[in-house]
């Protein structure tokens, strides 16, 4: 008993002891951990360690929805399709298997009628440069010397190049093309173990059937499912809604932060590129797991993707396309002699805009000539691009907002106006005209030069009517040219609207700014030339304030971004406008006397209506009172431009029309244009109210 008392006192004594006890845990441990590397390291080490090489984890983008865009009455102009990309990584096979497996894939994209995507700089054939670089010099050169050989290289010597750096040389030509194609795309975007790039979009599903068979020798090659852009017609408002493509070098490099990849698509131009901070969405990631041949043996989503928020745009689907039809339709009259008179064969572009004169809504915006927009989300390829930007009618340019032109007789309302509020002239002084204008260098009237006779006396109503170049010579020379300044500045011309698109351009206010100027000069400007020049979305605003009584609007193409029930602030919309356009344009009343506003639009009504107005015979059988001015702009070769602005009904105006057509010859045959847009706009929204939707034009143009 004694013994057992000893024993647990001694080991109480050393329990007490906790340096002791803390030791001999210590110890422990470490013998556990002892055991566990040595099992790790010894007993399964080789085991392990293949494992972890093969193991290769990377996070891969979820490519979120893009919101959609629709017309003001829900029509559907831009949406997505789920389609399917094949991506290329970097894997630890080595360079001719590799090869092989790329050799494999582009002969089944190929064969079912798919394609490579790659900026490599061949044509279709391969055997050559593309067309590109045999016409642009610099760009040529500048590749060569990237690959550090000299301007006389051949694109034999590129071809040799290339072959020996991807190891191809021995492959046949076909063979090595493709892998010189495939590889340079994916090393110019940096492909890695743990980065893919895109080497061909929206394959078949055929081809996606073929590369699942045959996954185990395509090593690195993963098909991944994208949402992607699509619209409902090629060209339709194609310079409104414009395009999505692929980001660039550039791009990438300023938008990364933003949750960008390399392979992201962006907005490039239109709603698609002022509108992209809402359309593009969140994309979403996930967790990869693959092993050294690119195998994936597991995934996991991080953050899920989010959509994009829709934008419904002012336009209206239906006014828009009898605006396209009908500025097309004028075109093709102008230049085949449909209005009676000689072909004026020049006139091949145009635009023509329709405002809403109450809200400065766009309802309608047309240049021509057009463009696909769907040509670019898959890759133009480089024969369509380039017949793009050799034409020298400039397709891709939206005339609307971009162009600037002289407004020839268009600019008498505002000079009639800047004359009475300037107390220049009065709304019932008569003016007699005298053909010749006995100032300055003494230029004549129109109606005098082609017939030797003269408007006789009139009123401002009276010159509008028969557009009487000396009455408007008079207004000029009695208020000078700092009140014909003040007045365009008053109606927002020479000075961008800030309509939600890029590339807006500002005109210019003939006298603005200028210090050498004669009453010659003065004269020119009072009939809207000289160095005059507004953008056709300038007239039309014009004209809309003097529709509406002297209110100038801020032009607007955006009506909503968002839903019903999670709509963007209108003062969100609003600063995000002014920092994208640079523009803050500010609506303002113009406090113009009703008696003379009345005065010009008596003057426009006559145009159309009464004997003598300039566009009456074409108006004779009009559904719609139209008050309007014609008006023919003299340039520097060619046929003269043809104008035509008015607005309707003259006594309860909706909207105002404006259309230019280049070298159209007189803006008297641009009136037959305007007469079918008012009397279809009438007819569509008489038909059963503003609110009609036209659901069908979705299945009829949205196809998949």
């Amino acid at each position: 008993m004694e013994f057992l008392k000893s024993k647990l006192e001694k080991i109480m004594e050393i329990l007490e002891n906790r340096e002791l006890v803390l030791s001999f845990i210590l110890c422990i441990i470490a013998l556990v951990f002892l055991i566990q590397l040595f099992n790790l390291q010894v007993i399964n080490g080789v085991s392990y360690r293949e494992q972890a090489e093969n193991k290769i984890v990377r996070t891969e983008s979820i490519a979120a929805s893009r919101g959609e865009i629709y017309d003001r009455n829900g029509v559907l102009l831009a949406t997505n399709r789920l389609t399917y990309d094949v991506e290329i990584y970097r894997t630890k096979v080595g360079v001719e298997k590799t090869n092989e497996a790329i050799i494999k894939l582009v002969d089944i994209i190929e064969r079912n009628g798919d394609k490579i995507y790659s900026t490599f700089p061949c044509n279709a054939s391969g055997d050559n440069f593309s067309e590109e670089y045999l016409n642009n010099a610099e760009l040529k050169n500048s590749f060569l010397k990237n690959i550090k050989l000299d301007e006389n290289a051949t694109y034999q010597d590129v071809l040799n190049y290339y072959s020996k750096k991807y190891a191809v040389e021995e492959y046949d030509f076909r063979d090595k093309i493709n892998v010189i194609k495939v590889k340079y795309e994916a090393n110019l975007n940096g492909y890695s173990l743990f980065n893919g790039v895109v080497i061909s979009k929206d394959i078949s599903k055929n081809s996606v059937a073929q590369i699942e068979e045959l996954k185990s020798e395509l090593y690195g090659v993963n098909i991944i499912s994208v949402p992607q852009r699509y619209y409902a017609s090629d060209n339709f408002a194609c310079h409104i809604i414009g395009y999505v493509s692929k980001i660039n070098t550039d791009e990438y490099n300023n938008s990364k932060d933003e949750g960008y990849t390399i392979n992201s698509m962006i907005g490039k131009s239109g709603v698609e590129e002022s509108m992209e901070k809402y359309l593009k969405g969140v994309d979403g990631v996930k967790k990869v797991v693959t092993d050294s041949l690119g195998n994936v043996s597991s995934e996991q989503i991080i953050a899920e993707a989010s959509s994009g928020k829709d934008v419904t745009l002012t336009i209206d689907y239906r006014i828009q396309n009898v605006v396209e039809n009908a500025l097309k339709n004028t075109l093709w009259n102008l230049q085949t002699g449909g209005y009676g008179k000689e072909p004026i064969y020049e006139a091949q572009s145009g635009s023509c805009v329709v405002l809403d004169v109450e809200t400065g809504e766009v309802l309608a915006i047309a240049s021509y000539p057009e463009y696909n927009i769907n040509s670019f989300v898959d890759g133009i390829s480089s024969s369509e691009w380039n017949s793009l930007i050799s034409d020298a009618q400039k397709p891709m340019f939206n005339r609307a907002i971009s162009g600037t032109y002289s407004p020839g007789s268009t600019y008498k309302m505002l000079m009639g106006i800047a004359g009475l509020e300037s107390g220049g002239i009065y709304v019932d002084e008569y003016y007699t005209d005298p053909g010749e204008y006995p100032y300055a260098y003494k230029p004549k009237c129109w109606i005098y030069t082609a017939h030797q006779i003269t408007h006789g006396s009139i009123n401002l109503a009276g010159a509008l009517k028969g557009s009487c170049n000396c009455y408007f010579y008079e207004v000029g020379r009695r208020i000078g040219i700092a009140n014909i300044v003040q007045w365009a500045k008053n109606f927002g011309l020479g000075s961008k609207t800030g309509i939600e698109l890029s590339g807006e351009a500002k005109g210019n206010i003939a006298g603005d700014g200028v210090n050498e100027w004669s009453l010659g000069d003065t004269l020119s400007a009072s009939i809207g030339q000289n160095t005059n020049l507004f953008t056709p979305i300038q007239l039309a605003n014009y004209i809309s304030t003097i529709a509406n009584g002297g209110t100038l609007n801020k032009v607007s193409l955006i009506k909503n971004v968002g839903d019903d029930i999670n709509s963007v602030p209108l003062s969100e919309l609003a600063n995000y406008t002014k920092e994208f356009t640079g523009v803050d344009f500010q609506p303002r009343d113009l406090e113009i006397d009703p008696s003379y506003i009345n005065a010009v639009k008596e003057g426009m009504y006559a145009v159309t209506t009464e004997n003598g107005g300039t566009a009456a015979d074409i108006f004779a059988d009009s559904r719609v009172e139209v008050a309007g001015k014609t008006g023919t702009a003299q340039v520097a070769s060619g046929a003269n431009n043809a104008i035509f602005v008015g607005f309707a009904p003259y006594n309860n105006p909706k909207i105002a029309v404006v259309a230019i057509v280049e070298h159209g010859g007189e803006g008297y045959y641009l009136a037959n244009m305007v007469k079918e847009i008012t009397n279809e706009y009438f007819d569509i929204y008489n038909f059963d109210g503003e609110k009609q939707k036209i659901q069908e034009v979705v299945n009829v143009h949205v196809d998949f």
